[in-house]
């Protein structure tokens, strides 16, 4: 063992130590509740999905730093795993604050299910709760194959460490952490308000489209072209026959344009917008699917200032990757490594970085957008669950780079 790798094991050794020394059970009031029935505007109806059903902020370790390390839920209402929910999933805030799911939040992952304790699960996560807590969401994806009305109405249940060991296994209950600040230990913690799912036709609300790569606030050097991209979604059985994009100057009415996609169902999209000045700018999106059904997003707003450079470079940023082959078991093996520059090799800090991957066996797209450090520079880690070749893709501030790198994901 190298001695860097030494010192760092006992840096976080010392930290899990001291987290435990001062962690003690945490109860029901601690934990800050929103109610998610705001998202709600008609009963859900099959394949929907974000589908907010729990919002919920999870204390630190009575202000420090910790780390969550698993997570059950259940439903006081009548539906449960397949009579209803098809899929939970969980999130954390990121970006632009409050639920906005797809492409947008961080997908934490989907639920496990427990027909014993009729729970919900997540476990084996490392997920760094802050010192004001971490706010995480719970969506719904509601399942096909309804056969009659349901309602949600999602709980934290009450502590329950079966083994009274400090770690989670299937069967317990409640939010466990590495300092031991398992909670809720007095009371179970519930939204406060139903939501239903009702029985009857699919395919009665337009697809959601989202752009991943540009959010409310955004400030971006003023420079000829910008590459837009973004992922669409039937909110049914159908797919997305079009999506639209509108940028206007702050204010004035929409002027809708055509994006591009490779794909029929614009599952994926891009749209190269040639920016005519600086300003600020209003962005929405409009979509169809195949019986009409049509959406239109909310505007987010962002500002092109001229701030003499920092435009991205494409022959000067690099991408690159440390293998090219690695296990589908879900765990982190191959990590991506973007190294943002300007055209004079200077680096650039907080520039937003989409790096996605297409699976040639079925066209499933994995994205995942940051922000580069203080050295224009971020890693990401590319776990993967199913085998098969994949093609990366970086664009780093609406500039797509050239070098596309493959891995291949074989089965164990």
């Amino acid at each position: 063992m190298t001695m860097r790798k030494t010192i760092s094991f006992l840096i976080l050794s010392l930290t899990f130590a001291s987290l435990a020394i001062f962690a003690q059970a945490s109860i029901s009031s601690d934990f800050t509740l929103q109610d998610a029935s705001y998202n709600q505007t008609e009963p859900w109806k099959r394949l929907q999905f974000d589908k907010l059903a729990l919002d919920v902020v999870i204390p630190s370790n009575n202000g420090e730093v910790d780390f969550l390390q698993a997570f059950s839920i259940m439903n006081l209402g009548t539906a449960y795993y397949g009579k209803g929910i098809g899929k939970l999933v969980l999130w954390t805030d990121e970006r632009t604050t409050g639920f906005q799911g797809m492409g947008i939040d961080k997908k934490v992952g989907e639920a496990n299910w427990d027909a014993t304790s009729f729970t919900w699960y997540w476990k084996d996560m490392a997920l760094i709760i802050p010192e004001d807590g971490l706010r995480v969401f719970i969506s719904v994806e509601v399942e096909d194959h309804l056969d009659d009305s349901r309602t949600v109405q999602l709980v934290i249940p009450k502590l329950i460490d079966n083994n009274d060991d400090g770690k989670f296994d299937i069967g317990d209950k409640g939010v466990f952490v590495y300092s031991g600040n398992d909670g809720p230990a007095d009371k179970e913690i519930n939204n406060i308000s139903t939501q239903s799912i009702r029985y009857g036709p699919s395919d009665q609300e337009g697809p959601k489209s989202v752009i991943t790569n540009l959010f409310d606030g955004n400030q971006i050097p003023l420079q000829d072209n910008f590459i837009i991209s973004g992922l669409s979604k039937d909110q049914g059985r159908l797919s997305s026959k079009l999506v639209q994009i509108s940028i206007v100057e702050q204010g004035s009415p929409d002027n809708w344009q055509d994006v591009f996609s490779d794909r029929l169902d614009f599952g994926r999209w891009t749209y190269n917008w040639s920016i005519p000045g600086t300003g600020d700018y209003d962005i929405r999106l409009k979509s169809r699917d195949l019986v009409e059904n049509e959406t239109i997003s909310d505007i987010i707003t962002i500002t092109v200032a001229d701030n003499g450079g920092g435009i991205v470079s494409a022959n000067q940023s690099k991408l690159s990757i440390d293998y090219s082959e690695a296990k589908a078991d879900g765990r982190i093996y191959v990590n991506a490594l973007v190294e943002v520059k300007d055209e004079n090799g200077n680096p650039l800090a907080n520039r937003n970085v989409e790096l996605s991957y297409i699976r040639s066996t079925d066209n499933y797209i994995a994205r995942n957008t940051q922000t580069t450090d203080e050295k224009g520079v971020l890693v990401w880690g590319m776990p993967a669950t199913v085998a098969g070749k994949v093609t990366l893709t970086a664009i780093i501030g609406g500039v797509e780079l050239d070098y596309h790198p493959e891995v291949l994901f074989v089965s164990e």
